[in-house]
């Protein structure tokens, strides 16, 4: 087959992720003169096949310490409870890979989460830092006016996990875990406690009523608060779970393009404290 031939081809215009790796996996078997299939592909081969379409070594090689990131992060127990069973995961984990050196994260962070997220560190040891809603005056007082509007959504948490390891010189790997169990329980009680008094009145009325159908009505209500309930609280937890998700995304954000941890805004608490002195 020419090379006129080859340009004719029918080609897709667009391809989806999936199918990119496949063309990039061929590819590369066919450039190498390999004419079977194999399943791994060396650093180099990688950063070259990049380098040839075109992609940065540097964002090649941010991607290949990321995917190393993933083999690093801390692995969990499988969470097999009845309350993760009927209404979801109560844990949000994210990680991502940003420069500067562990201890200098950890400083960065140790700052930001208790001025401007009202947060305290209940455990501060090199590479962990686990973080609580502070208790004292001020941070209620800036959470619940929350005059900048930024939701405090990391200060909703029961607790928030920071864990920083070394990859290459320079570069960090970042993982946060948001647990969420306070949240889930809260949203549980407040479903099935609603749902469950109106349908208790409801079904009281019928029973003074003397209506024939009486004895049938507490099964059914039971049937009814346990749906709705169970419904009800997993939808909630979803969206909790999303704005929770997008808060650490955009703490990662900062991490990662290091900005947005110094501002000449005072927070409220600092506001205070002039105001005091």
């Amino acid at each position: 087959m020419s090379a006129d031939s080859d340009s004719r081809l029918p080609v897709p215009l667009e391809i989806s992720r999936e199918q990119l790796e496949k063309v990039i996996h061929r590819a590369a078997e066919l450039q190498s003169g390999r004419g079977e299939s194999y399943d791994t592909l060396d650093v180099e081969e990688v950063q070259r096949i990049a380098e040839e379409v075109g992609l940065e070594g540097r964002h090649v090689r941010q991607a290949l310490a990321e995917l190393r990131a993933d083999a690093l992060m801390p692995s969990r127990p499988e969470d097999r409870s009845l309350a993760t069973r009927l209404w979801g995961e109560a844990t949000v984990v994210e990680s991502r890979v940003v420069p500067g050196e562990p201890e200098e994260v950890q400083e960065k962070l140790r700052s930001y989460l208790t001025d401007r997220e009202s947060l305290r560190c209940v455990r501060d040891r090199p590479g962990q830092q686990v973080w609580e809603p502070a208790s004292d005056l001020m941070s209620q007082l800036q959470r619940n006016l929350d005059f900048s509007g930024r939701g405090y959504e990391l200060a909703k948490t029961r607790t928030l996990t920071v864990l920083t390891q070394p990859l290459e010189e320079g570069r960090t790997l970042v993982s946060v875990v948001a647990d969420l169990s306070n949240t889930r329980a809260g949203y549980a009680a407040g479903w099935y406690g609603g749902i469950g008094v109106f349908a208790l009145g409801t079904a009281l009325g019928a029973v003074l009523g003397e209506n024939a159908a009486a004895y049938f009505v507490f099964p059914g209500v039971a049937t009814g608060v346990a749906i709705v309930g169970t419904i009800g609280t997993a939808k909630t937890l979803a969206r909790r779970r999303e704005r929770v998700t997008l808060s650490v995304q955009g703490l990662l954000d900062r991490l990662e393009r290091d900005s947005g941890f110094a501002t000449d805004r005072p927070t409220l608490r600092e506001r205070i404290t002039e105001l005091l002195e």
